[in-house]
Order: C-alpha cells, then sequence, then structure tokens
C-alpha cells in the first residue's frame, strides 16, 4: 500500500541577514515571498524514502547530514534513505561561504535545520494512502545557454544582448518539464512535484533590487498551484542542471520587454505546462519508493602556477586579469573573488573528496539527486539513456561542492565556470562517473 506525506516549514531569513549569490554583500530587507522547506516520504511495504528541498542557494554537507539525523532519530527513517536538496535562489538566506560576498550564518543555519527536520517529521506524521503519477514534456524559451564562442576564439559567459563578436553558443539547453502528481485515496490532490533546469537567478540581479527575499520562480510556481488547486496543495520543486543556462537568451539584440517579470513568466509557462500534463497523469497506489546511492572518489582541481601567481598579484592590489579564462572582462572586486577561491584551493591540503550520488525510483519514474551547479550536459545524457521514463534530476543536493560541474570540453575551452570558485573544485571526470553510476543504479531498478 503506497502512502504519502508533505509538510513546509518557514525558513525565510531576518531584516539585515547576508543574502548570497553574488560578488558583493547583498542584506536582507524586504521579503516578497516566504521561504520554505519542503519535505516528502514515500512508503510502501515497510520501504521509505524521505526527500527535503530548501529555498536556498546552497546546502553544505555537514548541514545535510544535521537534518537527515534530525529526521531519522524522530521518524526511524534510516539517513541512507533521505535526500536533501536546494534550489538554489539567490534571493535567500545564509547558507554558503564565498570569500567576503557571503556567509554562512550558525544562527540561520540552526533555524533552517529544525525547520527542515520538523518538515520532515510532520510528513511522516501525515503520510496517508495515496496514488502517484508522473509525465513530461518540452517547455522551450525559457532557459538559455549563456556561455558563448567569441570571434576572437575565447569562451564569454553572458556576454551581453546583441554582443555582435558572438559566434554560437556552446551547447543546447535541456527543456525537459517533468511533473508528478499525489492524491490520497479519495483523490484530492496533495501535491505536484516538478523538475527545470533553469538558474534561479531571475529576482536579485543587478538590474533589479536585490535586497528582496523571495524563492524565484519556483515560489511563484507554488502560488500558482494554490490559487488554482487550493492552500493544501503543495508544489515541490527541484531544480534541474543549469549551470551553464540562465534565462537571457543573448542571441537577441536586446532583453524583450514586458510589463510580467521575468520570474513570474516562466512560473507562467511552467504552470501552464503543468496544468496540460496533470490531466493525462495516470495514478497508481502500487508503487514502492526504492533508494540506491553509491559514494564516488573525486579528484579536486589544482590551480596552474600561472593561474596562482595571477591570483597573488590582484591579491596585492595589482590591476591584472586573469588571462584565458574568460573572466578578463571582470572588474577587480571580482577578479578579487575569484583570486581569493583560486588560494583557497591552492592551500587546501584535501585533494580528494568522495561524492553521493542518490536516485529514489517510483514505478517508472526517478527522482535522481546530484551536488553541485552542474551542465545540462550530464542530465540529457541520463534522460537520453532513459527516455520513455520520467527522469527528475535535482542538482545540488546532499551537500555541494564547489560551485560548477562543467564538462570536460568546457575546461578545455574555458571560461567562467570552468574557473576555481572554491577550495573544493573537482576535476570534471566525475561528472561522467555521476552518469555512468546514475545509468547503472536505473537499470539495476527499472
Amino acid at each position: 500500500m503506497f502512502k504519502f506525506g508533505v509538510a513546509k516549514r518557514d525558513i525565510t531569513p531576518l531584516e539585515s541577514m547576508v543574502i548570497p549569490g553574488y560578488f558583493e554583500k547583498r542584506f536582507v530587507k524586504t521579503i516578497l515571498d516566504p521561504l520554505y522547506a519542503k519535505a516528502m516520504v514515500f512508503e510502501n511495504d515497510g520501504a521509505f524514502a524521505v526527500a527535503v528541498v530548501c529555498d536556498a542557494i546552497n546546502l553544505y554537507r555537514d548541514d545535510v547530514l544535521r537534518i537527515r539525523r534530525g529526521i531519522s532519530e524522530k521518524t526511524g527513517i534510516a539517513e541512507k534513505y533521505i535526500s536533501v536538496s536546494a534550489t538554489h535562489t539567490h534571493t535567500g538566506g545564509p547558507t554558503w561561504d564565498w570569500n567576503d560576498a557571503a556567509d554562512h550564518d550558525p544562527l540561520y543555519l540552526n533555524m533552517l535545520v529544525d525547520a527542515a527536520v520538523e518538515a520532515g517529521a510532520e510528513a511522516f506524521e501525515k503520510r496517508e494512502e495515496a496514488k502517484i503519477g508522473f509525465a513530461k514534456c518540452e517547455v522551450p524559451g525559457y532557459s538559455f545557454i549563456r556561455r558563448f564562442k567569441m570571434k576572437n576564439g575565447r569562451y564569454l559567459t553572458n556576454p551581453g544582448f546583441g554582443n555582435p563578436d558572438i559566434v554560437e553558443p556552446c551547447g543546447t539547453p535541456d527543456n525537459s518539464f517533468i511533473v508528478g502528481k499525489v492524491c490520497n485515496k479519495d483523490g484530492k490532490l496533495l501535491a505536484f512535484i516538478s523538475n527545470f533546469g533553469v538558474h534561479l537567478d531571475m529576482m536579485g540581479g543587478y538590474l533589479n533590487d536585490s535586497s528582496k527575499v523571495s524563492a524565484d520562480y519556483a515560489g511563484y510556481l507554488a502560488k500558482l498551484v494554490k490559487d488554482k488547486y487550493g492552500e493544501d496543495a503543495e508544489s515541490v520543486f527541484f531544480t534541474g542542471p543549469c549551470g551553464n543556462t540562465n534565462h537571457n537568451d543573448f542571441t537577441k539584440p536586446m532583453r524583450p520587454e514586458s510589463d510580467v517579470p521575468t520570474y513570474q513568466r516562466t512560473a507562467k509557462a511552467l504552470f501552464e505546462a503543468l496544468c496540460k500534463l496533470e490531466e493525462k497523469i495516470v495514478l497508481s497506489d502500487d508503487v514502492k519508493p526504492v533508494v540506491s546511492r553509491e559514494f564516488l572518489s573525486a579528484r579536486l582541481r589544482v590551480p596552474t602556477k600561472e593561474y596562482v601567481e595571477t591570483a597573488q598579484a590582484i591579491l596585492r592590489g595589482e590591476n591584472v586579469k586573469f588571462m584565458n579564462y574568460g573572466i578578463e572582462a571582470y572588474n577587480l572586486k571580482q577578479r578579487r573573488h575569484i583570486a581569493l577561491a583560486t588560494m583557497d584551493a591552492f592551500n587546501n591540503p584535501i585533494k580528494m573528496i568522495d561524492v553521493e550520488v542518490m536516485t529514489l525510483t517510483l514505478g517508472d519514474s526517478a527522482i535522481v539527486t546530484w551536488p553541485a551547479e552542474v551542465f545540462v550536459e550530464y542530465g540529457k545524457a541520463v534522460r537520453e539513456k532513459f527516455a520513455d521514463k520520467n527522469i527528475i534530476i535535482a542538482e545540488l543536493s546532499n551537500g555541494s561542492f564547489g560551485c560548477y560541474l562543467p564538462t570536460e570540453e568546457a575546461i578545455e575551452q574555458g571560461g567562467y565556470e570552468p574557473t576555481i570558485t572554491g577550495a573544493t573544485t573537482p576535476e570534471p571526470k566525475i561528472g561522467t562517473d555521476m552518469v555512468s553510476a546514475t545509468i547503472d543504479m536505473l537499470n539495476s531498478k527499472f
């Protein structure tokens, strides 16, 4: 007998707390919409799985383990069956350190961890007989590759609208939109589960008031769900691989004019697709949650001698640039951040880390959880292998390492994402290892 429970807790940061996500500190002034930690519990015939999603830019491994431990202690569900993901909103609370631009605030993290644990415990208590089903479609025109090959042979991120030196984007986005629907035995809608891959960076850009807290388009999608389906209907959103995408189409001459903010337009497009998919989802109560996980070893990248020397010169106050990395156009403050990250990586005595890959299969569908800001190519490789299945892929899950996980091709090309952006930036081989491990785990379950 399939059972399901869902619950949430508020994790909105307090006024004057730091908002991470850019090259300078931003502080909470106003709340545009609240942030939540949402938890889902799946059960059938003694098999359990828990999935927690937090409106946060990132979560460190230690905080994930605290959430797992707390939920396990309150429910009896083993920690290995609990996943914890972040949506990557750039207008969230202080969960992440990045030099002098962001803080990992213990006060806020204690609140977030407690809230996530409470949500998990409530979801466990609320579980009831239910049915679940999934469907998918394509939603084009809202996610765009943000890396471009330029006429001078270099590769730049976000080169600007109508840049005459653009040759072509480096790849194509993954427009997959996957939707799960859960109803109780009486047909009452309990939750929608959804997954799409574009940066939650539509609220806090330099063109907007970046002091506002928001769950970005995922939060507005939840509002639309409640507006139509009722206050009891939850929307649990997993951010898909989007390390090399955002919401701007730089092949166009200018930003499209619209009276509707981008985050709302994106949410509305996804909601319209959700409503169409919802009508054809086939629900079943004969679904058993099966969790698999594997720990992989990742070698960390070590900065080159040239890279270190440039970083040291920048930190001495010299007006030099990281040439050949696609970030030479950055201002001195931004280059300073990259320089600090470079020295963190150079001085880090740890050269290998363990990376956790998890899969939760639910009938003919699955939720895959990966760490890092993953390039879309990795997600597409898994989805292409299981084209007849509904594969949710959630990045920034279970304690993220570094920042981006680019492809080996992108490392060779250079650019912003392939730079070393922290003390634990792994070599891209871990990306192909993650794909292989995921495919093996799914093959054994489908």
